[in-house]
């Protein structure tokens, strides 16, 4: 069966409008739209205004507005060119429309206040075209629910619906396919050819083992074909900022190693546009800041090692790059599947004790602080509950006192019964663990498989149970 593909425009949050002065193309001409709106007037007691918007990144902004005159009639235009771009016509928070600005910016606008979506546009050709487009998409879509609703009802049988929906899904595709032909050189056919999504082949032709992973490969490389990532327009659609969150979020692997090689590929593809590298560069980095996936603080420090702190993302404000310097040196030698740095520290008796010499298959490198807080909470349920249930089976906790008080460092020990773990300081301040992991909170916490690679940091008690179960049990079971 095809998977039909008519779609709406998609609607505006007006959460995110807000008012703000975006660069704009330098002068050369201006922008003329003219609107004339059935339903709203000024009158002496009532001023009725109408408001021009645009896409910007995922979020809308404020670009011109214009008071009605006593026929509803009003005009936006500055003596200069806006931006290509799909704007928004507003009036209030329910009564928006879209209009697509093209290269010909004189553009009428006649429209009934209660039937928005029969707008009626004039002059430039791309927005006249635009508009049809869009009429015809709601057409086909009323056209949809109702063939969707008799086949739920049992009017018609599954044969006919499957017909029915098949030919729909190829008038859409001939009408994008001949806007995209008849605007090649127009923003309008790049927006459209913009929605169209890239085929995967079926690639019979390989075995089954390798045929879905090559099918995947060539459908996240190819997933951009029909866009280009250096054309600032698509910045100014409503489609383009969502469908790379989605693309990111949805199809790539969320495994540090493998959303760098994407990010990379993308941010390079948008590279030949000063406006478009940075906001695919800046919307990289921070995916890898804001995840709360474990291990995703290598992607940011990746992406900021490549473009940062080398001075190539030269918008970056220097402050933030210097905060993120020192947070990239916080994690620099202890990213998840880096090998762990030797530590070498002295137990009560002032004695030598190397985390190499630990012959547990699975180690935990624990620091801790007798007054923190977190660490009064998370250690007993450590050594309770998940030490006493894991320590005959290849399991060993490293515990570093990141202090120099004796005394208060073996009141804890004592405390919370931790005489059987593997109980380490640093008094004379040798070891320079601080260096190598990020003790800046507390508790901090590293398992390290058998290779002594760092497999998981920053858990909690119940998802390093579930590890340890994983490490110590099921992979044990599999060899």
């Amino acid at each position: 069966m095809k998977k039909i593909i008519i779609t709406l425009a998609i609607a505006l949050s007006f959460n995110g409008f807000i008012a703000s002065a975006a660069p704009s193309a330098k002068p050369s001409d201006n922008y003329k739209i003219e609107l004339t709106v059935k339903g709203m007037k000024s009158t002496e007691t009532k001023k009725d205004s109408a408001y021009l918007a645009y896409y910007m990144n995922g979020k809308t902004y404020s670009k011109d507005t214009v008071q009605l005159n006593s026929k509803g009639y009003g005009v936006f235009t500055k003596k200069h060119k806006l931006d290509e771009g799909i704007y928004i016509v507003y009036f209030n928070s329910e009564k928006y429309f879209d209009l697509l600005v093209g290269k010909d910016q004189h553009i009428t606008i006649n429209v009934d206040i209660d039937d928005l979506k029969n707008a009626k546009i004039g002059g430039a050709i791309e927005s006249v075209d635009f508009q049809n487009y869009m009429t015809f998409l709601t057409e086909m879509n009323k056209e949809r629910s109702e063939l969707v609703n008799k086949y739920k009802e049992k009017k018609i049988d599954s044969t006919q619906y499957v017909n029915t929906i098949n030919e729909m899904t190829d008038k859409v595709q001939a009408r994008q396919n001949s806007i995209v032909t008849t605007h090649s050189k127009d923003f309008l056919g790049a927006y459209i050819k913009g929605t169209i999504p890239v085929e995967t082949p079926e690639m019979k032709e390989l075995p089954d083992s390798i045929r879905n992973r090559a099918r995947y490969q060539y459908f996240k490389h190819h997933y951009f074909d029909n866009i280009d990532l250096s054309d600032p327009r698509f910045l100014r659609t409503p489609y383009f900022p969502p469908m790379v969150d989605n693309f990111i979020s949805k199809h790539v692997l969320q495994d540090p190693d493998t959303l760098a090689a994407a990010a990379f590929e993308l941010i390079e593809k948008s590279r030949k546009d000063s406006i478009t590298f940075q906001v695919m560069t800046s919307k990289m980095i921070n995916y890898g800041i804001s995840s709360k996936m474990m291990g995703m603080d290598a992607l940011w420090y990746k992406i900021a090692e490549r473009y940062y702190f080398n001075g190539v993302a030269t918008w970056a404000d220097t402050a933030w790059v210097n905060t993120l310097r020192k947070e990239a040196k916080k994690i620099r030698y202890n990213l998840i599947g880096m090998q762990a740095r030797e530590l070498s520290m002295r137990d009560s008796m002032d004695r030598k004790v190397k985390l190499s010499d630990v012959k547990q298959e699975v180690v935990l490198v624990y620091f801790f602080e007798p007054t923190c807080g977190h660490c009064k909470k998370t250690t007993p349920v450590l050594h309770d509950s998940v030490y006493t249930k894991w320590k005959d089976k290849g399991f060993e906790v490293f515990a570093c006192y990141t202090q120099t008080d004796r005394k208060e460092w073996m009141d804890f020990v004592q405390k919370n019964h931790m005489q059987d773990w593997i109980n380490v300081w640093d008094p004379y301040r040798e070891s320079w663990f601080w260096e190598y992991y990020d003790t800046s909170a507390t508790p901090g916490l590293y398992l390290l498989n058998k290779e002594r690679k760092i497999i998981a940091k920053k858990i909690d008690m119940k998802t390093l149970d579930m590890i340890l179960e994983e490490e110590l049990v099921k992979r044990k079971a599999k060899k």
